[in-house]
């Protein structure tokens, strides 16, 4: 019987003898914690921050003192991500400048606003047979092939080539939307919305093909050829190219929204 108050008394000496220890060795692993913040080597200090709490459960103090350490590196890391992001931004913008010259805003087709080449505004181009640019602010891009003549040719497909190098769209079946007609007597119109991928690579020919002399053939019950003017082909080189841009930038002002967000919390 003279035993267990040994037994006890053993256990009373060495959880005592472990609290100091422990407390001992959370705080320097918080010291070390902030001393990687302050190198900004922002991961190993929340490796040293969770590791507090898995080691030493008991040190309640430390662990604590370890989650607003977190909670400073998360800011830092946000502000970090914020000054990133607002630089690629602004290099997109710049990389825009140029690729503007030549378009234009529109409301021609209702309240959504376009972007529109100078060449082909609608008033520039009644009467002609060409291939045009379709692009939205949001960077939604396409390309409609344009008929005009005095006879019908129920065209659904177009054909862009040049020295044995072509490439051919889908067809798209005449449905008053995508393909429609239209008429003012003596004059014929034929359009087709080549989008969601019926264009089948016609775009990227045309932008990579831009300085070689392309020709058109819009195909259907009968066939009609044109050599594309050059700044047709600009108008979809350059349009095609905005709209990546124009996503690009779209992409980083939500990412931008999404750090502030983050950082309003963080800072709640």
């Amino acid at each position: 019987m003279k035993t267990l108050p040994l037994i006890i008394l053993v256990l009373i000496v060495t959880i005592s003898a472990c609290g100091p220890k422990e407390q001992e060795l959370a705080q320097a692993k918080y010291a070390k914690a902030e001393q990687l913040f302050a190198d900004k080597k922002f991961n190993d200090a929340k490796l040293e921050i969770d590791s507090i709490e898995e080691l030493y459960p008991s040190q309640i103090e430390f662990i604590t003192r370890g989650q607003d350490l977190l909670r400073k590196i998360t800011i830092e890391e946000q502000q970090q991500n914020f000054v990133f992001l607002d630089s690629m931004l602004k290099a997109k913008e710049e990389e825009l400048k140029p690729l503007m010259k030549n378009f234009i805003e529109s409301s021609d087709y209702g309240a959504k606003k376009i972007l529109i080449h100078k060449r082909q505004k609608p008033e520039n181009a009644y009467g002609r047979t060409y291939l045009r640019a379709h692009l939205d602010l949001e960077g939604n891009f396409y390309i409609s092939s344009r008929y005009t003549g005095t006879d019908r040719i129920f065209h659904d497909q177009i054909k862009v080539y040049f020295s044995g190098n072509e490439a051919l769209s889908e067809e798209v079946a005449e449905d008053g939307f995508n393909n429609r007609h239209f008429e003012d007597g003596e004059n014929h119109w034929e359009v087709i919305n080549f989008k969601d991928g019926t264009d089948n690579g016609v775009i990227d020919f045309i932008a990579n093909n831009a300085d070689k002399s392309l020709k058109v053939q819009f195909r259907g019950k009968k066939y009609y050829y044109i050599v594309m003017e050059k700044f047709d082909k600009e108008a979809i080189r350059d349009g095609y190219e905005i709209s990546f841009v124009l996503k690009e930038i779209e992409q980083i002002n939500e990412e931008i929204a999404k750090v502030k967000a983050e950082l309003k919390r963080l800072n709640a």
